[in-house]
Parts: structure tokens; sequence; C-alpha cells
């Protein structure tokens, strides 16, 4: 497309800012001055941005596009100038900011010397492309029959075209934002307030909602519609109106020099979609920066620069640098230009960039992405300035001058998000013969990279989240009145766009590197999005400037180079900084492979045989599927032969199932057996098992074309057992070789012989059983065949047949000799001479008849190499083993050698009394499934959650587990009718004890999914599990446990199909015939409503609570039981069962449900909107049980204590209940008794984790649950301690900490294992205001006793004198009860003492209090009633920020400490124990104290507790020794090796995460 620098603009249709320039100037000069009488000093002099004639463009420099050693640093000419478009359209109101007038900076006139040099050799990825992909493995560790998976994988690739804007899995690297606890809902996890389950859609509009006077600027108007005159660029860096510098990232063709073809088609798209929509922006005061390949083609070199020839403010630079905002400071970085320099600029003014450079010093800096086949709407530079403008200006202070505000403050950044765009798609599903393709409304769920910006001000240390898919889902909006930062401190905010425009295009083409959302030629579509389509075509000409001429010219090209360009594309894959990945192959491959007839571009005729026996669905798709779907070419024909399918639906269902995803031609066929190998295609002979009636997946078409192009060209049958894979060049190398062979000897045409490997890989699900140790991922070894074992017998043997060959009747394929090299190929054997094949030997498939017969010392040297052996076989045959993989295939394969389904209660838990339970015996049980199946044509789904948000709280989640274990688990593996797929969700991060406890109870188990996902799902919103979206979490990468091609095939199901969603919280149980009973009970339910639109709910009535306490007996080792309340819909087994033309509206909240909604027995609509409870087998039985337990977050109906009124009626029924659990609920009473005792014998811990998660996200946070929790253990609000003792615990607060970054001194005292003491704080006058209000914000949540106070100094007399307590007054009081202090200080007179110091940098182990008290108890006796003395610790651990060299830095140094000169008092934690009469001395110094001698009284000695109980942060300007470690030798070096050690010791024991260590660190270098 010529530049429109040079040409009329484009027309469209709407009036021009010159025809309403005076009365808009008029009416703006009356609203402001209505504005100034109304704001007066807060409204600023606003400058007219519809002057007629501003959008003329004056004289810019012209810089051409020559050879970049002609030219010189700083030498520019003038460029002619015409003028931009005339007509562009922008909101009608203007933008109410008020920018600086005209406060250009003054930039240096004179050259500059040079760009700085980058000399470093490896340029850095793109944060978001392959380098968090891992080449290695995520192209790999995928199932090849879910391309859909592989695309979400690999769409984080940030590729040129970054198609990664739908991926939703968690990721490794998110970042955290905020360290603060969240506020939840005050509910339960599993129970908690429906209204929170909202998936996280972003705002429809993020301008905010001001008040007509506020005199901050407005993101601007919505409904607006007129027209504004450009901002004109300059020949050096000028912002006119908001006194900003804004770059646009563009990247082309990096990596990817000499992809011509491909890169001719690229630059179709940026000449159309791109160039337009950024050369017509309405303000040009931005520098465009399009980084392309070094080495590019010169015919893309030359047709890039000629499309952007004449705009003065790009600049196109040689580099495979990635430059964004989101790392390294941006444009900030002095290295952000490091690869600009006149060897490297291929258009552009060095002069530009410099200033652009230069001008960032002290500036906002707004920096902006946009891929190079994308663009941006119109008004999108202008919106985004001044949206920046406007959050920025938050900050102002009252004071102004005339012109402009004065900052206060200089550290803002935000993320600025692109809401509605288009995509438009190179196919139209619903025209196959368009000229234009399809225009589509993009999602806004993420921040899609067209237009994803970053904004920062001078002095930010901004941490914006890498990967622009997690930006929603890890930043907060700006504008959530939830959120607790400033909103404008690392929140992201939406470009606002009027009415119904947009404000991005992105083409999604075969060009894609990706391919993500890429829409093909057969997919499906909806009435709506066809009319979408329609109504997109006017907006693009006024929203972006493309004329529809345009994008039918491309449409044009793209049709006619489909298939050059799709090779090329192939070719591209894993180049650097792209994706890898099979599945996004096989997309692109599909485009240019039309199957369902023979072709082959050398004129061979190809068929491969495959035997499928139903033992092998075990291994068959990652073997023969995985590698035949990886081939780099697809013109071949599949035949797989079946076993009698008839009577198994999971095996017909599993043939049908795989190749209707698959890209090849395949046929599969009902056969008694492998093919003979002696049959030759092209005889009838070989047709005859063919038929309609065997033929179970394909057409016969396909056969007859390929049977038919046999008769006269050459034939190669290639047999390939399920089990087996063959290399993924294998078939185009044997085609190749053969057609190669052919043209050298026209004789050869007569000839036929057999193609075979020398040698092949194996792969044993087993371990040999001369190696004890079991391989969790199979054992591989590349197999030397013995000398009984034939050529043709191996993997991939392929008989070839020239067009004039003859093969007798009959013949012995295992007689075959060698070929001759000097005789023709009749009947022999050729030698590949490569490794070609791989097999799976598995029991019950392939008899192990070479097994492995190595010395101890091969054998060795093989296990060392299984590493290596993987890595090439993932490698060459797409054939990836993993533990998952290999665990599911050790499942099955033990599965179909008992034919018999393992007992799932095997695996909940070895106790040591009591065998697994059994169910009723007059339930008859319906087994479970590895797809969706259903005796009631049902899709039924059960959801349950096992510590979301919660993945460090180990010793709440052991508690959970051991509920989960006792009441959830033996429920549903025990149900009646197995026919359903449990899906529990699990925090992605879930501490490793958890997560393999987890797996570990669930093993075996084959319709069951756990998955890392904090998502919550139900069937009350966004049409359930019938949404896409309600699997998108569900990936290959989140998938702890199971199998996903079971999940699609549930969702495939619902297609038509009654769709029934259950709750289950992981601590409850369902009766056993619950699945069965809802099943039946929905599908009555439906067959009265034809039109297939019914809805309901479906709610358990009669149902147990087990408590963890009984009032009757407090010495139980039991709990007890009572009966529910049926007057809501409890959370265990409620229900929503759907028709599939349904539009539900049920209520969110489990408990409004019979409130808001009819019974369905009285209901006039039944099963349109009611409810119907669930019946038990028996009156009597319960249809579930749920476990009330200090456990629970919402703490809802749970006993606290053994007290409580009862009557004879509840102890009666607890008796009556006990003999039901087993028959109905396969729950043993010993099960019960052992959970009762795990919490009992860790209800302290237990309940002190459960306070501390209090208030994370989807839980409670609520001051009532805090003291229903506290009061299990724990009086707070006055003196208690067990042994009878007064603990306090001072701590001094300095002024130059920054709490709310610290966690060394104040986790570990929270999580103390006895509460029974009083922390006072001594805070500084001084502390910031920061620290202050993180350190009231920790108080009021903690479930300590403890006070804050602001002494002039801190007491230095004992907590028992009358001294100390006048000095604690309550005028210094700035957090808790003075009537507390008084409690312990009265509590002090008669008793010990304890007395313990802690500087707000130290820390004490978790046991710390406990073991003190225990201690000082036990020695009581000992001691006369006056002694005193000091108990210190004899060594403690300190960390320190600065590492020495070669150590990580990102968690600092920890060491042991080693200071002989330092007095034991003087170490962290060091407490003074006072017995009840004794008393200080005055004057008495701590240094004076000598250590303990036995045989004396203590009176000012000190022990020493012979433990490491202590750590101290070594701070600056809190500690007065060196920071720096100050070891050498080979003690520094023990040290290094020591750090995870060390590490795990402050987080078992201190609990001090490793993520606390990087925020200090992190704190420390001033990255806030």
């Amino acid at each position: 497309m010529p530049s429109p620098w040079k040409k009329a603009p484009i027309s469209s249709g709407r009036p021009t800012a010159a025809g309403k320039g005076s009365g808009s100037i008029l009416r703006w000069l009356l609203l402001g001055f209505l504005v100034l009488s109304v704001a007066g000093p807060f409204v600023m002099h606003h400058k007219s941005l519809l002057a007629e004639n501003d959008h003329l463009i004056n004289e810019a420099p012209r810089v051409v596009a020559t050879t970049p050693a002609t030219r010189t640093l700083g030498q520019s000419s003038s460029l002619s100038q015409t003028n931009p478009p005339e007509r562009i359209r922008i909101p009608e109101a203007p933008i109410l900011t008020e920018p600086p007038v005209a406060a250009a900076a003054v930039v240096s006139t004179e050259p500059p010397q040079t760009l700085t040099q980058n000399n470093s050799a490896d340029n850095k990825d793109s944060e978001d492309s392959d380098s968090d992909d891992n080449d290695e493995d995520e192209g790999k560790k995928k199932d090849a029959d879910d391309g859909e998976a592989t695309e979400q994988r690999d769409a984080a690739n940030d590729s040129e075209d970054s198609d990664s804007d739908d991926k939703d899995a968690d990721e490794e690297q998110t970042v955290q934002q905020n360290n603060g606890d969240k506020e939840g809902e005050d509910s339960d996890e599993g129970g908690k307030n429906d209204a929170d389950e909202k998936d996280g859609e972003s705002k429809d509009d993020e301008s905010g909602d001001k008040d007509e006077e506020d005199s901050n600027p407005t993101d601007g108007d919505e409904g607006s519609d007129a027209l504004i005159a450009s901002s004109k660029p300059g020949a050096v860096w000028q912002n006119d109106q908001y006194d900003m510098v804004h770059i646009i990232y563009s990247r082309f063709m990096q990596h990817q020099p000499n992809l011509v073809k491909l890169g001719l088609a690229r630059l179709e798209l940026f000449k159309t979609f791109c160039f337009p929509s950024i050369s017509q922006q309405t303000n040009q005061q931005f520098l465009w920066i399009i980084r392309t390949d070094p080495e590019l083609h010169p015919t893309l070199k030359d047709g890039l620069i000629d499309a952007v020839q004449g705009m003065p403010n790009v600049a196109v630079i040689g580099s495979n640098e990635v430059k964004k905002g989101s790392v390294d400071r941006g444009w900030r970085n002095g290295n952000a230009t490091g690869d600009i320099t006149e060897g490297s600029l291929f258009y552009g003014s060095m002069d530009l960039i410099q200033s652009y450079h230069e001008a960032v010093d002290q500036r906002t800096l707004l920096e902006t992405n946009l891929d190079a086949d994308d663009g941006l709407g119109l008004t999108f530079v202008e919106r985004a300035q001044n949206l920046t403008f406007a959050r920025f200006q938050e900050l102002a202070a009252s004071k102004q001058t005339n012109t402009n505000r004065a900052f206060d403050r200089k550290d803002a950044w935000i993320n600025l998000c692109v809401g509605r765009h288009l995509e438009w798609q190179f196919y139209a599903p619903w025209d196959k013969t368009t000229t234009k393709g399809s225009l589509h409304v993009g999602s806004t769920h993420i921040c899609v990279t067209p237009g994803l910006s970053w904004a920062t001000q001078p002095d930010a240390h901004a941490r914006f989240i890498k990967q622009h898919h997690l930006v929603k889902k890890h930043t907060p909006a700006c504008d959530d009145p939830q959120q607790k930062k400033a909103p404008f401190m690392g929140c992201w905010v939406e470009i606002p766009v009027p009415g119904d425009d947009v404000m991005a295009i992105r083409a999604r083409t075969p060009t894609s590197t990706g391919m993500n959302r890429v829409v093909m030629s057969e997919s499906d579509w909806k009435p709506e999005e066809e009319a979408m389509d329609r109504e997109s075509w006017p907006l693009l000409e006024p929203s972006f400037a493309i004329p529809q001429t345009l994008v039918e010219s491309s449409h044009k090209y793209l049709s006619d180079h489909l298939q050059e360009l799709v090779e090329e594309n192939l070719k591209g894959q894993c180049t650097k900084d792209h994706s890898c990945s099979e599945g996004i192959k096989k997309k692109l491959k599909a485009l240019f492979f039309q199957g369902g007839k023979w072709q082959n571009k050398h004129d061979l005729v190809h068929v491969v045989h495959t035997f499928h026996p139903f033992s092998a669905l075990a291994v068959s798709k990652y073997f023969s599927f995985e590698s035949m779907e990886s081939q780099t070419t697809y013109e071949f024909l599949w035949i797989i032969y079946v076993e009698d399918a008839s009577s198994n639906f999971v095996y017909r269902n599993q043939m049908t199932k795989r190749p209707e995803k698959s890209g090849l031609d395949i046929l599969v066929v009902q056969a008694d057996g492998p093919v003979s190998p002696t049959v030759d295609f092209r005889s009838p002979e070989a047709m005859s098992i063919f038929s309609n009636d065997t033929l179970i997946y394909g057409e016969m078409s396909l056969l007859e074309s390929f049977h038919q192009a046999a008769q006269t060209r050459t034939v190669l049958e290639t047999t390939l057992g399920a089990n087996e894979a063959v290399s993924k060049t294998f078939m185009a190398d044997l085609q190749n070789e053969t057609v190669t062979r052919l043209q050298n000897n026209a004789d050869n045409e007569k000839s036929w012989y057999y193609h075979c490997s020398p040698e092949y890989y194996e792969w044993r699900a087993f371990n040999p059983a001369n190696l004890e140790e079991e391989s969790e991922t199979g054992f591989w070894n590349l197999a030397t065949p013995p000398e009984n074992e034939k050529c043709v017998e191996r993997p991939g043997t392929t008989r070839i047949a020239g067009p004039q060959a003859t093969l007798p009747s009959t013949y012995d394929v295992l007689s075959l000799e060698p070929c001759s090299l000097d005789e023709e190929r009749t009947g022999c054997v050729v030698d590949a001479g490569k490794q070609d094949g791989a097999r799976a030997i598995v029991p019950g498939l392939v008899k192990d008849e070479n097994p492995l017969k190595l010395s101890p010392g091969d054998l060795s040297n093989l296990v060392s190499n299984q590493k290596d052996i993987r890595a090439e076989v993932t490698e060459a045959f797409n054939v990836y083993m993993d533990k998952p993989r290999v665990r599911a295939i050790r499942e099955k394969l033990k599965k179909h050698e008992t034919d018999t389904i393992p007992e799932p209660l095997e695996s909940i838990r070895n106790l040591e009394s009591s065998n697994a339970p059994a169910p009723r015996s007059d339930l008859s049980v319906t087994t479970a499934l590895d797809t969706w199946q259903n005796n009631n044509d049902v899709v039924h789904i059960l959801y349950s959650r096992f510590m979301q948000h919660q993945p460090d709280l180990l010793e709440l989640g052991k508690a959970r587990l051991e509920l989960f274990k006792t009441f959830c688990l033996p429920t549903i593996s025990h149900q009646t009718n197995q026919q359903f797929l449990w899906i529990i969700r699990t925090d992605p991060e879930l501490h490793p004890v958890l997560r393999d406890g987890l797996l570990e109870s669930v093993q075996g188990i084959e319709n069951i999914v756990v998955v890392g996902s904090n998502e919550v799902r139900k069937g009350s919103v966004d049409n359930g599990f019938r949404n896409k979206k309600a699997i998108a979490d569900i990936t290959p990468e989140s998938i702890f446990y199971g199998n996903r091609d079971l999940v699609l095939s549930f969702q495939e199901a619902t297609v038509g199909r009654i769709v029934l969603e259950t709750n289950l919280d992981a601590d409850d149980g369902l009766g056993l015939t619950f699945m069965e009973t809802t099943q039946s009970m929905a599908k009555t339910a439906f067959e009265k409503i034809p039109s297939k639109n019914g809805w309901f709910n479906l709610c358990v009535g009669r149902h147990l609570e087990w408590q963890y306490f009984a009032p009757w007996d407090k010495h139980t080792d039991r709990g007890s039981f009572e009966l529910g309340s049926t007057h809501i819909c409890v959370t265990p087994g409620l229900s929503w069962a759907t028709q599939p033309n349904a539009v539900p509206g049920f209520t969110v909240q489990h408990h409004m449900i019979k409130q808001n909604t009819p019974s369905c027995k009285k209901s006039n609509k039944p099963f349109l909107g009611c409810w119907i409870e669930i019946p038990g087998p028996r009156p009597q039985d319960p249809m579930a049980i749920r476990a009330r337990t200090p456990t629970s977050t919402g703490m809802n109906g749970v006993k606290t204590s053994h007290e409580g009124d009862w009557g004879p009626k509840a102890k009666a029924l607890d008796d009556e209940t006990w003999p039901l659990l087993e028959p109905d609920l396969a729950i043993p009473e010993a099960l019960v008794k052992s959970s009762h005792k795990y919490l009992k014998d860790h209800l302290n811990l237990l309940v002190a984790e459960n306070l501390k998660g209090q208030c994370t996200k989807d839980h409670s946070c609520s001051e009532g649950i805090k003291k229903k929790l506290k009061s299990l253990f724990f009086d707070k609000g006055s003196w208690i301690n067990k042994h009878d003792l007064v603990h306090v615990l001072h701590m001094e607060v300095p002024e130059k900490l920054n709490l709310s970054k610290l966690f060394v001194g104040w986790e570990p005292v929270e999580t103390q294992t006895v509460y029974e003491f009083l922390w006072i704080l001594y805070v500084s006058p001084n502390i910031d205001q920061d620290s202050r209000n993180a350190l009231m914000k920790k108080l009021k949540r903690s479930p300590l006793n403890v006070v804050a106070m602001e002494p002039n100094q801190a007491p230095t007399t004992t907590f028992r004198d009358a001294e100390t307590l006048s000095g604690l007054s309550t005028k210094k009081l700035l957090f808790g009860d003075m009537a507390l202090v008084q409690s312990f200080h009265e509590a002090s007179q008669n008793r010990t003492l304890l007395e313990t110091s802690l500087r707000a940098n130290e820390a004490i182990t978790k046991t710390f209090v406990g073991e003190i008290q225990n201690r000082t108890f036990d020695q009581l006796d000992q001691f006369g009633s006056s002694d005193w003395y000091y108990h210190c610790v004899s060594e403690y651990l300190e960390w320190r920020g600065p590492t020495p060299q070669a150590v990580e830095p990102a968690h600092g140094f920890v060491s042991i400490a080693k200071r002989p000169s330092e007095h034991c008092t003087h170490r962290p934690g060091t407490t003074v124990i006072m017995m009840p009469d004794a008393k200080i001395p005055d004057g008495w110094k701590k240094e004076d104290s000598k250590p303990c001698d036995k045989t004396e009284s203590r009176n000012g000695c000190y022990t020493q507790s012979g433990e490491r109980n202590g750590a101290r942060a070594l701070l600056p300007g809190i500690v007065d020794v060196a920071i720096g470690y100050e070891g050498q030798g080979a003690e520094l070096e023990q040290l290094k090796q020591d750090q995870p050690n060390l590490r795990e010791d402050l987080h078992e024991n201190f609990a001090i995460e490793r993520f606390h260590l990087r925020q200090m660190v992190k704190t420390l270098n001033g990255d806030n």
C-alpha cells in the first residue's frame, strides 16, 4: 500500500474537522468558562484540539533509506510533506483532560556522538516467547490427539503474531503483586457465597465514574463521535499536549530472514492492517520502532522500507532483540537503544531516536506493543496518552501553576489494555467461497497484545506481569473498589472506546506462527457470528483507515500463495522466539493437505497397515498415533484394523474419536486379525474385507481412490503395530528414496522388495526383571534384535512394489534373503541403515521374547543414559513418556491383565485395623469409564475443591486431606453408578506433601481428574459445563492426575444431551446411590419436556453432620452425629440439571434456592426453574454427610466445645446413626475414629493455620469466625497460661524498617504453637506512614494478645515493676487494650515471669514459646523464689541480602552466626526468667551476666538452649555489624552447598517462606 503521507486521504463519508471547527471552539470556550466558574483553581486552561488546519503537517526531516555506510549520525535532510488524512473519527465530546500547555522539553540540538552499542552476544528473548515455553519439553509434553490443548500451551510463545491471548493456565512465572492477604467472602471453601464465582471477565468500561466537579480529567466519553485533527510529529521529540514520551514496538520476520514467501504474505498484512492504522493516527507524537532480522532478504527489506517511506516518526532496525516496556525499565534503560546503531538503522532518523531517549528523563513514559499484522484504532495514541495523563494526574498536589500541576510523586506505573477489538480471519465458515474473510469480536478477558501498553513515571519501580494473558489475572483493575493498592501503582485499565467502536484489529491467518484462534474452513459457527461479521465491515475504514478493497486484495494474495506460505511457516517453526509444537504443525499441514482422496507429489501410493487390538489402547495414542500425526508428509493412507467392537463401547468409541481429530487420511475397519503381509494392496483380495458394514470410520470413496491410483503406480505398504512408532521423517524419507531409485533405473518398475530397519528402540512399561528400582517413566533401550528375528518383523517394515511388479500369490515373508547390490530387487530385503522404529514392550500385547540380558556394568550404563535416550526418541519420533502417561498406562495394563477394576478404597489409606468397607450388598455397581458413556444418556459432572488459594497451609491441609480420605473419597469411589466425571481443583502451587497425598489417595480411580487451578466452576453460572470455559483451565500442564481425553469426551457429549452438575466439598460425602438416583430423576423429569428447555435444581434432603465434639461425652474418641437442616439446599450434593435448549436462571446462592425458587411439586411449570429433593433408598438413609470440624473456613454450624444443650433425642439419634455409616456411605467407624484422633493431636496447629488462612481469596474474612477458631484453644483478652506462668514478648520496631516488606520477625511469632503470651511492640514515633499502615493491618488480623505502643523509649525496667506499667499509658497506645496489659501485669506479681526480647528483624522458631514455657515449668522446683536468669540460644541463623560471589542472589544468603565476641544475651530471643519474688538490681546490665553454675543459685547468670532457635536478618541501618559475609575457603564453599537446606530450615522451623526472602531482597535493592 502506498504511504498515506504521499496521497490524498481516504474518504470516510463523515464531516471533516474543518467543517465543525469554529462551532466546536465556541462551544468549548463556553464550557470552559462554566467549568472554571465552578471548579476554580482545579481546572486548567484547555487548549482546543479542534483548531482548523491544525492537522496539516509542516516540514519534517526526510530520511532516505540508503546504505547505512553512507550516513553519519545526526545528518538529516528535508522531507517533502503532504497532508495526513483529513477525516479521523474520535469521540464528539473532547477529552476533558487539561494537559500542560506546550511545555515542550528542551532537547539538545547538538548531534549525539553515538548510541550505546550492545556488544552482548546473547540477545534477550521475548519474555512471553519460547523462553517461557522450554522448547525441549513444552513442544513434546502433550497428547497429540488434543490439538487444542497443544495450541493453548504453545500460545505462551510470544511469536511475532503473539497468538497467546486465550491461555488461561497458571504459569510458573506468576508475579505476586500484593503481599497483603486479600479479603474474601465470609464462607466455607466449598460453601462460599456464590456471588464470588465470577470468572474474571474484564470490565466493559474502565474509565471510572467521576463526579462532574472532579478536577481530574476523564478517560474519554463513550458516546462521542466527532473529529479531531492530528497532532503532528516533529524532527525531534515533542509532545504538545501531555509532555510524555510514547514508543510503539513492532517486530517483523525476526530470526526468519530468508522465508521470502512467508515474509511477503506478512508484509501484505502489514501494509493492509498495521501501517494504515498507525500512519493515520490522530496524534502522531510518538516514535514507532520496527525491529526486523539484520539479514532480512533484500526483497522483504526493500518492501518494508518502501511501505513506510515518507513517515517521519518510524525507525526500521536490523535487530533480533525484543524490547518491551514490561522488563528492564523499558525505554528508560540505557541499553534500550543498544541495538540501534548506524549499521543497524535500515530507515529512520538517528536524531529523532536520540531525542526520544534523552527526553524520557523525568517524564512519563508510555510504551505500546503492536504486532506487524495487527492494527490500532485511529484514536488509540490520543486516547492512550490522554488516559495515562488522566490516571497519573490523580497524584497531583492541590497547588498548581497557571500552566500545569506539580506532581507530588513520580513512581506510578500501570498497564493499559485494549478492550473491544476485531479479529480478521482468512476463512469465513459460513462462506467457503469468501473473497474477503470474516470479522469476529475478540475476547477481552485478557489483555491482548495489540495496544498492550506500559505507562511509568520517572521514579517508578515497576513490576509488570510479563505474560500479557496473565495481566488481568494477577493485577488488580485500577477502578476496582475492592483492590487495596493505590489505583496507579501496578494496576490495569482499559482504554475506552465510544459506543460500539473498536480499538484494535488482529489478523488471524495461516501466516501466524502460533496459529492460536485461527479459524479453519470447517470450523463451527453460530448465526450471531455471521451477523457480527456483517456489522463489522463498515467499521474498518472509519476506525482503522482500512478500506475493504485492501482487505480483499490481501485475502486474494493469501489464497493465491496459500500452500507456499504455509510450507514456509512450517519451516519457520522452532526458530528462536517462535513456537515449536507438533500441534501447530498439524494445524498448518491441514491447511494445504486436502484429504479425502489420493494425492502424492511423487506420484506414489503409500498405505500403512496397523492392527489395533483392544489391549493396545493403553499405548497406541502415545506411539503409533503420535508418530504418524507428526510425519512431515501426510500423503499416505492409514488403515487401522480392529477387533469386533460391537459390544465394547469404550474400544469402538476410542477407535473413532481419535481419527476424527486427526488430519490424516484414516480408515478404521473391523477384521478378524492383522492383514496378511503377502496380500498386494492392488489386488481385489485386499479390498474384500471392506464394506459399509465393516467400515467403522472413514469413507469407502477414499479407499477406492487409493486403490485405483495403485493400479498404475509404485505402491509402498508399511506395516506398523499399534504399539510401534516410526520417526517423524519416515514417510517422507522413504518416498523420496523410492522415487530417486525409480528415476535412476527404469528396470526398478518391475522390482518388489522389503525395506526395514536394522535396529529400533524398545520401551518397557515395567522395568526389566534384573533392575531392582522401578522407573517412573518406564525403561528405554536400543534393541539389538536376536538372530532369529527377521528384518521384516521390525517396526515400520515396508514392501515397495514398482508399477509393473508381479507379486507371487503366496510366499514366506520370513524366508526372504537380503537384496544384492548388483541384482534386480525381486523378493528380497533392504536394510535401511538407521534406527527408524520404536516399539513398546507391554504385557498382554507383546511377548517379551528378547529380555535384556546385560552385565551389571552395561545395565548401569543404560540406566544412566535413560534421560538421553528419552530425549532422542522424543525428538525423532515425538514419543514422550512422562510420569502421568506411564502411570496411566500401567493402570490400564493392570486392569486389562486382571479384567477387573481395582478396588478404589484400597488406595485410600492403609489402616492398621479394618478392611476396606463394602457398599450395601443390595446395591448393584455400574463400573467406571475412560471415555464418556452413560446408560441414562446423561452427562454428569461432580465438582470438588481442595486447598485453593491456601497452598502452603500444611497442617490445615493435612487435616483436610484426612477428612477427604475419610468422608469424601469412599462415598464417591463406591457409588453404585460410576458413569460420571469427578473434577477436583486444587491450588497450582499446592505444597508437595499435600499434592502427593491427594494424588496417592485417588490412585487407580479412572473417572477422576485432579487439576491445578484456582478457578471455581459450578452449574449455576455461565451455562455450566456446556460452556467451553468450563474446562479452559484443564490443560495438559495443569492436570496433576487423570486423563484430559476423558474431560474432552464429556464436554463433547454435552451436545444434545442432559447435563447434570453436582457440587461436593472435599470434606463431605454422598450416599452410595446418589449418582444413580439423580441421573434417573433428571432423565425421567425431562422426558415430560419435548422442547428440551427444562432446568431445575436437585437438593439433598435427609443428611448427617459429623461434629468433632460430642456434648454428652467430653472424652469422645469419635465425635458425634446430628441431622442436618433441610430448610435450605445444602452444598453437598447440590445439583443443576439442564436440557440442551435450556436458558437457565439458577439462583446462585445455595441458601436462597428454596426461598427464591418454587418446589417442582408445586410449580405450575414443572422442571422449568424449580427445585426437587433427592430421596434416599430408604426413609432412614442419609443422602449426604458433612464434616463440621475446626478445619472449616467458614466455621458455620461447627461446635467449638463439648459444652452446649442437648437432650435424649440427640443422643439417641447419634446412637442410631453410627450403624448406617458403612452400608450407606462406605465409611467404617474405625476410619472416623482415626480422623478424630488426628484432629485432636494437631488441633492447635491446624486451628492456627485456619486462622492464618482467613481472608485469602475465595475464603471467609470475618472477625466472628476468627474468634470462634481462637476460642477452641485460646481465650484472648486477658492473661491465661496452662503452666501458670506470665510470658511477655517485647519487640522494638525501629524507624528505618520497611514493615510492609519485612517477614522475619512477624511470621514466626504468629505461627507459634502456643499463644499464651503477651506481645508488646514498641514502635518508633518516626516510622514512615506506609510501615505504620502495614503494621496496623497486620495487628487487626492477628490472633494474638498483642498491643502496640509508641513510647518515648522502650522500658528499661522489668514488666512486673509499677514503673513499666505507668510508662505504657493509654496516650502511647497505638493498638490494643490497656486492660489486657493490666491483666498480664497483675498476674506477674506473684507468678514466674518470662520476658523475651526480639527485634523486628529477628525470628524465633515456631515452637520457641511452647518449649521455653515447658522447660521453665519443668524446672520450677529447682529454683528459689527469688532466682532469676537469662536463657539464650547457643547459635542462630543469619540472613543477608547481599550474597557472596557465585551464589544465586534471589533469596539472599543464609549462614550460621559465629560471633565469638557477642554476648549470649544479645542473641535473638533472649529471655529473662524471674521467679515470683525475684528483682533485678538497679543499674544491672545484661552484659554482666555469666554462665550459670549448677551448684549455685541463679541470680543474673545465663543458660543456653543448645538448639538453633533464633534467626536474624542483617539489615542496613538496623544492625551494627558488617552486612557482607566474611567467610572464605572451604567454609564458604560448604555454606554455598548448604543454602537449600538452610533456607528449608527457615521455612520449616521459622515459617519464613522462600517468597518472603525474595521480597526482602527486592526491598533491599529498592525494587518495590
